[in-house]
């Protein structure tokens, strides 16, 4: 963890979101956990300034793709790093950018080796 300062992880998988989450907090990180884009965006836009967001792709309400569009435009929270967590391998057609991807499954051993390397 640097300065203190959470990671967000945004999923719409309860289970999925809470085992990352205590997986987190287990190697000292501060987890802050959302069910979509839409409550991740909320929560950015309230002054939450996590190291590092993990972000599914697909979700109701927002998706990562809407997400990351509206994270892009605002000024304040376009610089912080997403590492995109999916189980589709065939999203290239709709374009996102982001630090890194991680396919799901994904190993712990896996996901934490890509916070480590993203975490600013």
């Amino acid at each position: 963890m640097i300065d203190g300062r959470p990671i967000l992880v945004v999923d719409d998988d309860n289970d999925l979101r809470e085992t990352i989450g205590e997986l987190l907090a287990e190697e000292g990180y501060d987890a802050r956990l959302c069910e979509n884009g839409r409550v991740a965006l909320d929560c950015l836009r309230k002054g939450e300034r996590p190291a590092l967001i993990l972000l599914d792709l697909m979700m109701p309400e927002m998706n990562g793709w809407q997400f990351r569009e509206e994270q892009l435009r605002d000024a304040r929270l376009a610089g912080i790093p997403v590492v995109v967590m999916t189980a589709s391998r065939g999203f290239e057609d709709q374009s996102i950018t982001a630090s890194e991807f991680l396919f799901k499954p994904i190993g712990l051993g896996e996901l934490l080796q890509a916070v480590e390397r993203n975490v600013r």
